[in-house]
């Protein structure tokens, strides 16, 4: 009514502003209100038979798409009789794939067509043809999932029970066939009468805006006649209401095109958005406003997707209970609030699921919605453990990599103090044999600093091109020797195996620990499997691994039927001197240094376990670029040269390894040199002083380390011989340093003996 009121005013000026006696102010009152009501009548009749037009549009369209899913649902069944079918002729599994799709598909449109049952309206005779096709649907699957089950059961081939399976299903087929013409030959003959009742609401409406436009004219004439002036307002009132009328038309046309493509492109987001969202009203059973619009029928938030194969449905009762207080909550406090849930239930094992909730006004200012947002956050909690994981056992690297090598520093004390005194004792004094026990006992010290040191990624390899499968031969022997008889070998070697960057005595190291581990979980015997492979960890498999490089590995696997681990064990089991086993059955760095050595060598280390099923632990091994080498496995053997006179400058921040090294160079004839940092040493040198070697630290303080020096004195003076000694094993001196390879690196603690062949080696080379 409000496109009228300029007209009605402007009609109401004319009746004011008129001149004459009453009763001609009378007569044309009289003449403006029947030609307004006329028209007024004749615009309510037009804006009804529009409202019917639009009406029956509608139903037009929801019959177009009730149409198109019955036909889906014939095209669907007719994929899986034919998949059903070639499966049962043939038993190509190749078959079951558009049988399985057309599942799916079936069971998707029988549930839009058990939604839209209600399109039916009061048409009984429709609403049961509908309930026809989705019972007789579901009974064709039925007997497709016989017919399958009864090949997978005997074998392909036609028998009495497949042919009568496929004879019920072709007539099953018919059924449906029949039903759904039936159900789209009513919806065609519904659409052929709602066609006509359209055309004789479109005739109707034209009819009657002819018929307005014709009773209105001899109004506007007499008006006209009566008054030249005020027939030509109305003219222009009456030109103006049709221009009105003619763009309101074509606002609620656009205003509605408007909204359907915005429907269209909502309904297109919430589909494929990786997030679920949805407005909940509170105030109305929790009716979930947006997807009750997209699919058409009403739905509450019980029922909405919010991970792959999840609803809010698998939620536990509680859990929904405590959304819908919180959700009175956020409106009462009108603040958004978001909550986590883990361990939801789905077929692809436990979810967490991210909530936030936002409150949201009505049209009357009414805090009665909740927009909510359920994210899927499994994934993003799975990367987050991992970074944890990762830093946490970086961490412990960094520490026990800092601890061993000044624990190194005071066994190279202890060691050299004991070989000095124990040359200065009796061979059978109680003295040398106390010695002894000290060397024995920092030997073993040192061990254990070296598996710390190869968990903190700080170990010195050797690298080379190695043929894991040439090496199992030989390692396979003292496997079985260490298992003992009850527990049986098996070796699968990998067909065509890449050969494997990595150092031999780790792959060594590494299957003897392993086979260890093996054996103590399997106190009554079982088996051991070793298993090689090629293997390509692709760009998925890195995004699920952060500290993996995507490309060719060479895989080492090694299984075990003993008792497993749990989860929480398997988490921490490459922890250092973290063990499961008794007091004196094991140190807890077996695994630790298995890791660090893979880490270090550029390659990937997985743990599959079960409690009660056995532990497979995979090493996946950087490839080699070049052949594989033959590994001499005698190490060469160095004899003590001869002592020397020679002049060396001992390099060493640690004052008591520095008097211990001295008398040891004394003892073996040389003559020595001190200096306490790289600085000082740099300047003796520099001074001209009488100098055949260095034998330098690596890490001091001072502002130059002892590669420093090294690199300095190796331009200025090329004659002078360089021995470096480091806590640290050779490589983590030479981390960052692209020429370290030249020099010799002396891993502390070391015996006398160590440095007498050192430091003759250097002289005489």
């Amino acid at each position: 009514m409000s496109i009228l009121e300029k007209p009605l005013s402007q009609a109401g000026a004319f009746f004011a502003d008129a001149g004459g006696s009453r009763r001609r102010r009378w007569l044309h009152s009289i003449l403006f209100l029947a030609a307004m009501s006329g028209i007024l009548a004749a615009s309510a009749f037009l804006y009804n038979t529009q409202e019917r037009i639009l009406s029956r549009s509608a139903q037009y369209e929801r019959s177009e798409r009730l149409q198109r899913d019955l036909l889906v649902v014939t095209s669907s069944l007719k994929d899986v009789e034919t998949g059903a079918r070639g499966y049962t002729l043939t038993g190509d599994e190749t078959y079951l794939e558009p049988y399985e799709i057309g599942k799916e598909e079936v069971a998707r449109e029988l549930d839009n067509l058990a939604g839209l049952v209600g399109l039916a309206g009061g048409d009984a005779a429709q609403r049961r043809n509908i309930e026809e096709v989705i019972r007789l649907a579901r009974t064709r699957v039925d007997l497709a999932d016989r017919l399958v089950a009864l090949t997978r059961a005997t074998g392909p081939g036609i028998d009495p029970g497949t042919f009568s399976t496929l004879e019920q299903g072709r007539v099953a087929m018919d059924r449906v066939r029949r039903a759904v013409d039936r159900a789209v030959g009513h919806e065609q003959s519904r659409n052929q009468g709602l066609n006509g009742e359209l055309q004789r609401q479109v005739w109707l409406r034209n009819v009657t805006a002819a018929i307005a436009m014709v009773l209105g004219l001899p109004t506007m004439l007499l008006l006209f006649l009566t008054r030249n002036r005020e027939i030509a307002r109305r003219t222009r009132t009456e030109l103006e209401l049709k221009e009105l009328t003619g763009d309101l038309e074509n606002r609620v046309a656009t205003s509605t095109a408007g909204l359907k493509r915005s429907a269209g492109i909502l309904d297109l987001v919430l589909r494929n958005i990786p997030d679920t969202v949805f407005l909940i009203d509170a105030r109305n059973n929790h009716r979930n406003v947006i997807w009750s619009h997209i699919v058409g029928q009403d739905l509450d938030a019980d029922f909405v997707k919010i991970a792959d194969n999840v609803t809010t449905a698998n939620l536990p009762p509680e859990v929904i209970a405590s959304l819908r207080a919180e959700d009175e909550h956020i409106l009462a406090t009108r603040q958004a609030a978001t909550t986590i849930f883990e361990d939801i239930q789905s077929p692809e094992g436990p979810r967490t699921v991210e909530f936030r909730r936002i409150p949201v006004q009505d049209h009357e200012g009414n805090w009665r919605y909740l927009l909510s947002i359920a994210r899927d956050i499994t994934d993003q909690r799975t990367l987050e453990h991992q970074v944890r994981h990762g830093q946490r056992l970086e961490a412990i690297g960094q520490l026990t990599g800092g601890i061993a090598h000044d624990f190194n520093n005071l066994l190279a004390v202890i060691m050299g103090n004991c070989d000095l005194m124990r040359e200065r004792l009796d061979d059978d004094s109680e003295l040398a044999g106390l010695a002894n026990e000290v060397i024995g006992a920092a030997e073993h010290g040192a061990e254990l600093t070296r598996s710390l040191l190869a968990f903190a990624r700080k170990q010195y390899l050797r690298p080379t091109s190695l043929d894991l499968n040439g090496r199992l031969p030989e390692i396979v022997p003292l496997l079985q020797r260490t298992l003992g008889a009850d527990i049986g070998i098996r070796v699968s070697r990998g067909d065509g195996l890449w050969p494997a960057r990595v150092d031999p005595g780790q792959v060594d190291d590494a299957l003897i620990n392993l086979a260890i581990n093996s054996r103590d979980a399997m106190p009554d015997g079982g088996h051991l499997v070793i298993e090689t492979a090629n293997v390509t960890l692709g760009e998925d498999y890195a995004a699920e691994h952060l500290e993996v490089k995507p490309g060719d590995y060479v895989l080492l696997s090694v299984s075990d039927s003993g008792s497993g681990m749990p989860p929480d064990v398997a988490a921490r089991a490459f922890e250092p001197f973290f063990t499961t086993k008794g007091v004196g059955r094991g140190t807890g760095l077996g695994l630790s240094q298995i890791y660090g050595w893979v880490k270090q060598s550029g390659g990937h280390i997985k743990i599959y376990s079960e409690v009660g099923h056995g532990t497979t632990i995979k090493l996946y091994l950087p490839c080699a670029t070049e052949d594989a080498e033959e590994v001499d496995q005698v190490a060469p053997v160095f004899e003590i040269g001869p002592t020397g006179n020679e002049s060396i400058l001992v390099v060493e921040d640690n004052s008591g390894l520095r008097r211990v090294v001295l008398q040891q160079l004394q003892d073996l004839g040389y003559s020595t040199l001190e200096a306490e940092d790289a600085k000082t040493a740099l300047q003796m040198i520099q001074s001209g002083i009488d100098c055949h070697l260095i034998f330098a630290d690596v890490v001091m303080p001072g502002g130059m380390t002892g590669y420093e020096l090294a690199r300095i004195l190796s331009e200025t003076h090329p004659d002078l011989k360089i021995l470096l000694t480091s806590g640290y094993t050779e490589l983590a001196a030479r981390i960052g340093n692209g020429d370290f390879d030249k020099y010799r690196v002396l891993s502390k603690p070391y015996r006398k003996t160590d440095l007498a062949n050192a430091v003759r080696t250097l002289l005489d080379g």
